[in-house]
């Protein structure tokens, strides 16, 4: 099974590195979905239920939300509050180990960036957040995973670089 979960690994590499490339918000999110599946695969092969749990939650948090995206809507903040409760919830329901706390603060973290209008926001938090999942990826053994969060994090800052502080400064300068 560790050989199969580190293929799922791959394949998180391949969505966390394309989802930080990508320039409108649909697309990262759509990226974030199939990183998110592709994680929890892993951790269950890896017996590590804390994380594929709050992976698999991650993707209900996603759809819920791009249900009010279409009708225009801002997730209302009620729903924002039950997403946390239930993060908190099914960590405790599958914690094991100090470590079972990163993943529940990086779904309140996912939970704050799927809300997010402005790229430049989700790019931010999600630094904050693959730089957590790194720490619970090498305890569990998700090496493969601890690549894919590793290279995530390369991919962001030229993310930031590319979209956030290189346009800035193209903005800055035709003013």
């Amino acid at each position: 099974m560790f050989i199969v979960a580190q293929f799922f690994g791959i394949l998180v590499i391949i969505a966390n590195v394309l989802s930080m490339q990508m320039k409108n918000k649909k697309q990262i999110i759509f990226m974030f979905i199939l990183a998110n599946l592709f994680s929890a695969i892993n951790f269950i092969l890896l017996q590590s239920y804390s994380g594929a749990v709050i992976c698999l939650f991650a993707i209900i948090q996603t759809f819920i939300n791009k249900i009010f995206e279409k009708k225009q809507q801002l997730v209302p903040k009620i729903i924002i509050g039950i997403y946390i409760v239930i993060s908190i919830i099914l960590g405790a329901i599958t914690f094991s180990s100090m470590i079972d706390i990163l993943p529940i603060i990086c779904s309140i973290l996912y939970t704050i960036t799927i809300i997010q209008d402005k790229e430049k926001n989700i790019r931010r938090i999600s630094l904050a957040n693959i730089l957590l999942w790194i720490i619970y990826d090498i305890v569990c053994q998700a090496y493969t995973a601890a690549i894919s969060d590793s290279l995530m994090t390369i991919s962001t800052i030229v993310g930031m670089y590319r979209f956030d502080f290189k346009r800035k400064n193209e903005v800055e300068e035709q003013s």
